[in-house]
């Protein structure tokens, strides 16, 4: 079995030079920080960590990686931007041996991602800043996944 791990990154700035350059507000930083402490265990089982190239994402990755302290190297993975193919991105994951997989990423993408694994009707799924699923599948493809939980800011 292998597991998933999807995070939207945290509150970000509404404006800046490109989408791509969007920084973390102080709020996101706190969100990430404390989603990333409640949920410490899980996450810091991940054998893989990949993130967007985009600011906020790799400023949600180095707070998820301070506070788990973990010895990982994230990689950027250009599958991971806003409007990525959930597919694409599935096929990158089944290229790869390892079972847990930890991704930030970005809206519309984390839903899509959600939606295309576990067959859900469009919509279903809400990710707000900060949020955390956790999907578990034999083979990373369309319909096969089982989403184990959603985790929002709000929760915790």
């Amino acid at each position: 079995m292998k597991t998933l791990l999807i995070m939207r990154h945290g509150q970000a700035q509404a404006h800046a030079a490109s989408d791509s350059l969007r920084e973390l507000t102080e709020r996101g930083r706190q969100d990430v920080s404390s989603v990333c402490r409640a949920l410490s265990s899980e996450l810091a089982q991940s054998t893989q960590l990949w993130m967007s190239p985009y600011r906020r994402a790799r400023q949600t990755m180095d707070i998820l990686v301070g506070t788990l302290g973990v010895n990982i190297e994230p990689q950027e993975v250009n599958s991971l931007t806003p409007e990525s193919s959930p597919k694409s991105l599935c096929e990158a994951l089944e290229q790869h041996d390892a079972n847990r997989f930890l991704i930030v990423s970005h809206m519309p993408l984390v839903a899509d991602l959600v939606q295309y694994l576990t067959g859900a009707e469009p919509g279903r799924y809400v990710f707000g800043t900060a949020s955390v699923a956790r999907i578990d599948a034999e083979v990373f493809a369309g319909g096969l996944g089982q989403l184990c939980w959603l985790r929002h800011r709000e929760d915790f």
